[in-house]
């Protein structure tokens, strides 16, 4: 395992990168899992890893086994104030992987249910919402192009591996969903619209469409939608976190199909 303890080694710098600016995660194809469980979804899922990032002195009852199904892999060992600066979290694992960004697909036409991320620009709330969404069994998440990076760091820590359980398709354009999508998209909104509870759901495949914090979906997104539906609440709030929006919406419609 090869320490390092300058934060002008090259590794270091190229990770911070990695672990700070969303962009570089496409530009260089990369990205950063950090914790035991993470670690332990993508080697289920048979992802190829291609380094291991410890933090200096990290002690935990799982570290031993994970690292020696990792054997093989490039290791280092970072001083914890470098290693602090790479972590999505404040009192982790200490151990992180670089991992390879699965290559961007083209979403294709599917009878299959669906979840649109449009414009979603915080990253607990969109990996939040793909962890519901691989919880209620959706398996295609697109994301519009204002959306937050889906495979950063910040996103995959809050997904918690539900990226290796999807198809995962970014910069997609509220135009293309009613080709991609055999069956109608619905749009959650927060007021004016049909109760979630009254609505008539399809018995066949659907699309579900979440959008922004505090604006809601496009104007484009909410033209490719048939129906728009709320989800009643007191009126001690305004509106629901996308998140809790997008789990209530799936589970119900979950809940329905059984």
């Amino acid at each position: 395992m090869k320490a390092i303890a300058s934060e002008s080694n090259p590794g270091f710098r190229h990770w911070l990168r990695l672990a700070t600016v969303p962009r570089a995660v496409r530009e260089a194809g990369q990205t950063l899992a950090e914790g035991i469980h993470l670690a332990q979804a993508a080697l289920a899922a048979n992802i190829a890893v291609e380094a291991v990032i410890m933090r200096k002195g990290a002690a935990h009852a799982e570290l031993e086994p994970l690292l020696s199904q990792l054997g093989g892999v490039a290791a280092f060992e970072l001083v914890p104030a470098l290693y602090d600066r790479l972590a999505p979290v404040e009192h982790g694992a200490g151990v992180l992987l670089l991992l390879p960004v699965p290559a961007p697909r083209a979403a294709r036409s599917t009878r299959a249910d669906m979840v649109y991320l449009d414009g979603i620009q915080d990253p607990g709330n969109a990996g939040a919402v793909l962890r519901c969404a691989a919880a209620a069994g959706v398996r295609h998440v697109l994301a519009g192009p204002g959306t937050a990076a889906l495979w950063a760091p910040k996103v995959l820590r809050a997904a918690m591996g539900a990226h290796f359980r999807l198809a995962v398709h970014e910069r997609v354009a509220a135009a293309e969903l009613t080709a991609l999508l055999d069956g109608p998209w619905y749009a959650a909104v927060a007021h004016g619209a049909p109760s979630l509870w009254t609505q008539q759901l399809p018995a066949g495949p659907m699309g579900w469409i979440f959008g922004a914090e505090g604006s809601g979906p496009s104007l484009e997104a909410l033209a490719a939608s048939r129906q728009q539906v709320c989800i009643p609440t007191s009126a001690a709030v305004e509106s629901l976190n996308v998140a809790a929006a997008a789990a209530i919406c799936l589970f119900e419609r979950m809940r329905r199909a059984n």
